[in-house]
């Protein structure tokens, strides 16, 4: 997917991809370092999928490792059965690639189908901060979805993915922004060909 980006500064308007997408990084001022060490990518795009079937996507932790770039363990605790809509969990997930490779866990409010919001457990962990949003919007019937190939349904999604960290420490930066850089560009691409392969068929 070929998209035109525009580098913003805090403040900013956030840059657009062609199509129905936009995202972008944005570094912000964590800590108290005078100078930003924080990063922050946001991305829209439109799924031609039921907001039903992108959450129970999204919410579905145990398989992040099939799909999820540069995920390579997750796990999910901690599920109250007595809550319906709204569900806290935790996820647990191993990241990088070798020889790097980190572990931290994540505190997981699932408010099904609208929303879901996770953030790094404090203490002990990799991040000073780290907070991943998801939200899930009918689109539409004048949206356009991410590709020219793709017609717009009537029950078509609009995905909204955010991400903002910090890490512990300036070696943790160094070695690991990478990766959660990639992750975070290819992350939507990703959860879109995942519904593709579990619900396109079904669609027929």
């Amino acid at each position: 997917m070929n998209l035109a980006f525009r580098w913003r500064r805090p403040g900013s308007l956030i840059r657009q991809g062609r199509a129905a997408g936009k995202r972008g990084f944005l570094t912000l001022p964590f800590g108290s370092s005078k100078q930003p060490t924080g990063q922050k990518f946001q991305e829209t795009q439109i799924f031609p999928y039921s907001r039903e079937q992108v959450f129970d996507l999204v919410a579905d932790i145990d398989r992040y490792s099939e799909f999820v770039p540069m995920c390579t363990e997750s796990r999910q605790a901690g599920q109250d059965p007595a809550v319906t809509d709204r569900h806290v969990v935790q996820a647990e997930l191993a990241v990088g690639y070798p020889p790097f490779r980190e572990r931290y866990t994540s505190d997981v409010v699932l408010e099904r189908p609208w929303r879901i919001v996770a953030t790094a457990a404090p203490g002990g962990g990799i991040f000073t901060h780290m907070r991943t949003i998801w939200e899930f919007a009918k689109a539409g019937s004048s949206a356009r979805p991410h590709s020219p190939f793709i017609q717009t349904a009537s029950d078509s999604t609009r995905v909204s993915f955010s991400i903002e960290y910090e890490f512990a420490s300036p070696l943790h930066a160094q070695a690991a922004s990478l990766v959660f850089d990639t992750m975070a560009q290819k992350n939507m691409a990703a959860y879109l060909a995942r519904c593709h392969l579990l619900y396109k068929t079904a669609k027929r």
